[in-house]
């Protein structure tokens, strides 16, 4: 099984003169950094600017914000607080990807929700 050794063992990359080592954790934090870096820009911006993900209906934006979020902090403490990841966060972001995957379904089958008229 080479090629799972290859996707279990650590990588280094040689950049600007700065090795990085990157393996199976470092790579799920760097995905949790970024589900959570963008879950933040989305509802920072949404609280700025007034402007939601696309044409997606609030509820659905905030749903998808709160699952990225979610998750990225459950990729991130993976780690140090297992437990916390498992029983807290991943269930957290699956139940906000529920109520995405609904509030979609709803706005698609004509109802209003979330505010809109």
């Amino acid at each position: 099984m080479p090629s799972l050794d290859m996707l279990a063992g650590p990588h280094s990359i040689r950049l600007f003169g700065h090795t990085l080592a990157l393996g199976p954790t470092g790579a799920s934090a760097l995905i949790g950094w970024a589900l959570f870096a963008v879950g933040a820009y989305f509802a920072v911006r949404e609280r700025i600017t007034g402007k939601s993900i696309g044409a997606l209906s609030p509820l659905v934006a905030a749903a998808i914000t709160l699952a990225a979020m979610s998750a990225g902090l459950g990729l991130l403490l993976g780690e140090s607080y297992p437990d916390f990841a498992r029983v807290f966060c991943f269930p957290y972001a699956l139940l906000a990807v529920a109520v995405a995957v609904l509030g979609r379904a709803l706005h698609a089958g004509g109802r209003p929700i979330g505010g809109e008229e």
